[in-house]
C-alpha cells in the first residue's frame, strides 16, 4: 500500500453544486475525511457540461477550498458522471477452457469480453459488475476458480457512459490541471456511500435526487442489477413554483427551501406566504397549501417515473429492502413519505457512512456522491488496483499553484 498516495479526492459535478471531498486512508484501512469544498454549480445543466470555462472556474475554486481545509495539495481526483449520459445492460459471454482448471486469469479474460459489450461505438465501458458465473451447465457460481470445465461464462452488468460526455469531462479536468484517477458512474458512487451490505443482498433501489437529474441504482443478491438516470430533479420543482406562482426563479428557489413540503398533508395551517411577483409587481400573498400542491405534484411524478423505469427492468418485485433516497433534493420534508406513497414499500433517507473525521460536515445526502467517490478510491487502493493513465501528478498542482499566486497578486 505504501506505493500509492493515501489521499483520495471525490469530485462531484452536479447541476446545483460542485463539491470535492478529501479523504485519507488510515493504517487500519478506514477513510478519514479531512477536507471538503463546495460551490454553486456553473456551466452544468441536467448533469451535462454546457460551458467549459465556467465549469473549470468553479472546479478550481472548489479544489482550492478543499485544499485549504485539508492542508494538502490536490493533483488528481475520482470524478463522477451521471444523468442521461450513463446507462447499463446485462450481458452474457463465455470462453472455451479445454477441460482445465479455472484460474484468476481466466476470470479476468471473460470479464474483459463482457467489457466490450457496449451499445455502440459512442459508449465507453466504465464498470463490469459480475452477477454470476457459469461453468459448463452449472450456473449460479460466485467463484469458479479451481474448478474444472470446458466452458466458462459470466453474466454481468455492464455500466457505460457516452463517449463524447467522457471526453468533455476529461477536457475540463485537463484544463483544471487535475489528473483523473477514475471516472465513476454517480449511482455506483452514491450507493457505495449510503447502502448497507444487507440491503444490497436483500434487494434495494437507490434514488440519488439532485438538482437536474435523478440517478437510479438497483441491487440484488449483493450485486448491481441496473443503473440509469432520469433528467428530472429538484430544479424542476423550482421551475414549477416559478411558473405557478408567477415569481422569479431565485424567489421560487427561496420559497422551496424555506417553505417546501413534499406532501400537502404536512401543511396544517392556512398561512399565507409573501412571494415576490414578476418584474415590478408588488409582493403577493400565496396560500402555503398552494405551494405544497405544486411541489407534491412534481415530486409524485418524479417518483412515478423512477418506479416505471425500475418496473420496465423487471426488478420491482425484488426490492425486499425497499428504497433509499439520497442527494441534495431528498432532504425536503416529506420526501420519504411521498416516496412510500408511490412505491408502496419502506423508504429511508441515505446518509454517507463508513467514514471518520469530519463526519459532521458530510453527514448529509448532498455529499453522498463525493464521499462515495472517495470510498471507491479507498476500495481500489486496498485492493492494489492502479488508476488511469492520464493522471498528471505534481505538475498539475504546480501549474494551479502558479495560477493562484498570479490571481493573489493581481
Amino acid at each position: 500500500m505504501g506505493k500509492y498516495n493515501k489521499q483520495l479526492v471525490g469530485l462531484d459535478l452536479g447541476s446545483t453544486k460542485v463539491s470535492a471531498v478529501v479523504g485519507e486512508v488510515t493504517l487500519e484501512g478506514d477513510l478519514e475525511i479531512i477536507g471538503i469544498g463546495s460551490r454553486p454549480s456553473k456551466g452544468l445543466r441536467k448533469g451535462t457540461i454546457v460551458d467549459i470555462n465556467s465549469t473549470v472556474e468553479v472546479i478550481l475554486k472548489v479544489v482550492e477550498d478543499a485544499e485549504m481545509m485539508a492542508g494538502t495539495r490536490i493533483d488528481a481526483v475520482y470524478v463522477g458522471i451521471g444523468g442521461g449520459q450513463v446507462d447499463s445492460l446485462t450481458t452474457e459471454v463465455s470462453m472455451e477452457l479445454a477441460g482445465k482448471e479455472v484460474t484468476q486469469r481466466d476470470m479476468q479474460q471473460v470479464i474483459e469480453m463482457a467489457r466490450s459489450q457496449t451499445p455502440s461505438d459512442q459508449y465507453e465501458t466504465l464498470h463490469v459488475m459480475p452477477i454470476q458465473y457459469r461453468l459448463d451447465e452449472e450456473a449460479g457460481l460466485a467463484n469458479p476458480i479451481g474448478r474444472t470445465g470446458t466452458k466458462l461464462g459470466v453474466s454481468a452488468q455492464v455500466i457505460t457512459a457516452s463517449e463524447p460526455a467522457i471526453e468533455m469531462l476529461r477536457k475540463v479536468l485537463n484544463q483544471a490541471k487535475l489528473g483523473v484517477q477514475a471516472i465513476v458512474a454517480q449511482p455506483l458512487a452514491s450507493a457505495r456511500a449510503v447502502l448497507t451490505p444487507d440491503e444490497r443482498d436483500m434487494g434495494v433501489a437507490l434514488l440519488d435526487i439532485g438538482g437536474g437529474t435523478t440517478e437510479i441504482a438497483v441491487y440484488g443478491a449483493g450485486t448491481m442489477r441496473h443503473v440509469s438516470g432520469l433528467v428530472v430533479g429538484g430544479n424542476h420543482v423550482t421551475h414549477d413554483l416559478a411558473v405557478g406562482l408567477r415569481t422569479p426563479v431565485t424567489e421560487a428557489e427561496r420559497i422551496k427551501r424555506q417553505y417546501g413540503r413534499a406532501l400537502q398533508s404536512l401543511i396544517d395551517t392556512d398561512d399565507m406566504i409573501a412571494v415576490q411577483g414578476l418584474g415590478a409587481k408588488a409582493i403577493q400573498l400565496i396560500p402555503h397549501k398552494l405551494i405544497g400542491e405544486i411541489i407534491e405534484c412534481r415530486v409524485e411524478e418524479s417518483f412515478a417515473l423512477a418506479w416505471e423505469r425500475i418496473h420496465q427492468q423487471g426488478l420491482h418485485a425484488s426490492l425486499s429492502a425497499g428504497v433509499v433516497i439520497t442527494g441534495g433534493a431528498s432532504v425536503m420534508p416529506g420526501m420519504t413519505q411521498a416516496a412510500e406513497a408511490v412505491f408502496e414499500m419502506p423508504v429511508r433517507l441515505g446518509l454517507p457512512a463508513q467514514i471518520s473525521g469530519l463526519t459532521d460536515l458530510v453527514n448529509t445526502p448532498m455529499y453522498a456522491t463525493g464521499v462515495g467517490l472517495a470510498l471507491f478510491g479507498r476500495d481500489r487502493l486496498l485492493a492494489g488496483e492502479t488508476y488511469d493513465a492520464d493522471h498528471r501528478g505534481l505538475s498539475g498542482a504546480f501549474h494551479r499553484m502558479t495560477a493562484w499566486v498570479q490571481r493573489f497578486f493581481e
